[in-house]
């Protein structure tokens, strides 16, 4: 049987994802949730969780962003300046994860850098809400060899476990970063475009040679994550079941070949309430949410969707023992 750590990612960012995850979670699919904790009404968010979801037994962490919602940091100079790496938009708000720069001030950059995360874990701190773990949105803190190191810091000051930033399947992540890169093109530079390419080839040595590192899961599976590949916004829920059985097929098999007895894998789930027949609805949330939540359209809807569906209609019991960060 599989030791597997199951994650609703991006709680706080819009109320259909939040509802989409609180059902997973009684429906004991999912024993770890990812929380924003910069997003728009994030303790009465957070309260609406535990409340909700009361009788589960779950674990909740920081899922840090630079990408999405505003800075908890209040610092206005280095990497949230106008030229800084993370420009802000209009209202203050982190810009999207493709409109990210270097700035030339590398340590001004890395100390904001560190002050802002450190910020975000805090406010749970603030509100009496243990988490036991850290992740990061879209990956970013990911990007360069020293943000990474920013990353595992504050981990290591928190003493809290991380996500693998080893993603399986390989082939999936490659093309997921080479896209990211070049999505890239008109605000990153050649060289730092590069730098981001050869951190994520060179993954696995850069873990290997860091010294003391903080708990992690072996590795992030994303077998059951992905976009729809149609022309969305036009299917019907006959549609989005046949995309959700392939996502069912697909975790099933991945999970039906058993990992090595020591070894716990995370899973990362995209998840949404499952009401295709309010995907307008969902859609004009994330437009005109205070959270500033980036990168929606309906197709992301559609795989949500798929995925919440796949989810709740997974049996686990055969397969999967659910772990604990706390005993990585």
């Amino acid at each position: 049987m599989n030791k597997v750590i199951f994650t609703a990612d991006d709680y706080g960012a819009i109320p259909a994802i939040d509802q989409g995850i609180i059902k997973a979670v009684n429906a004991g699919k999912i024993n770890s949730v990812a929380a924003f904790s910069n997003h728009y009404q994030f303790e009465s968010k957070l309260k609406t969780l535990l409340d909700e979801c009361d009788a589960r037994k779950f674990e909740i962490g920081c899922h840090l962003t630079i990408s999405s919602g505003k800075p908890v940091s209040g610092r206005k100079i280095g990497l949230l300046t106008r030229r800084g790496t993370l420009s802000l938009r209009k209202g203050k708000y982190f810009k999207k994860y493709t409109q990210m720069r270097r700035t030339r001030h590398v340590n001004r950059e890395l100390n904001d850098l560190h002050y802002e995360l450190s910020k975000q874990v805090e406010q749970f701190d603030r509100i009496n809400v243990p988490i036991s773990h850290l992740s990061c949105h879209h990956n970013t803190l990911f990007f360069f060899k020293d943000y990474h190191e920013v990353f595992f810091q504050v981990a290591k000051e928190n003493g809290l476990a991380v996500r693998s930033p080893l993603n399986i399947p390989k082939a999936m992540n490659d093309l997921c970063m080479s896209m990211v890169v070049l999505r890239m093109f008109d605000n990153m530079s050649k060289e730092n475009r590069h730098r981001i390419l050869t951190h994520t080839r060179s993954m696995r040595a850069f873990l290997a040679h860091y010294n003391d590192l903080p708990k992690m899961p072996i590795a992030l599976n994303t077998v059951h994550y992905g976009p729809l590949a149609l022309p969305t916004n036009n299917l019907t829920d006959q549609e989005i079941d046949s995309f959700a059985d392939e996502k069912n097929l697909a975790l099933r098999e991945d999970l039906s070949m058993d990992a090595p007895e020591e070894e716990v894998m995370e899973y990362v789930f995209h998840l949404i309430d499952d009401d295709y027949a309010k995907l307008d609805e969902f859609c004009k949330q994330t437009k005109f949410s205070n959270s500033k939540y980036t990168g929606i359209d309906s197709g992301y809807f559609d795989s949500r969707m798929a995925e919440q569906r796949a989810l709740l209609n997974f049996d686990l019991s055969t397969l999967v023992s659910f772990q604990s960060w706390k005993n990585l």
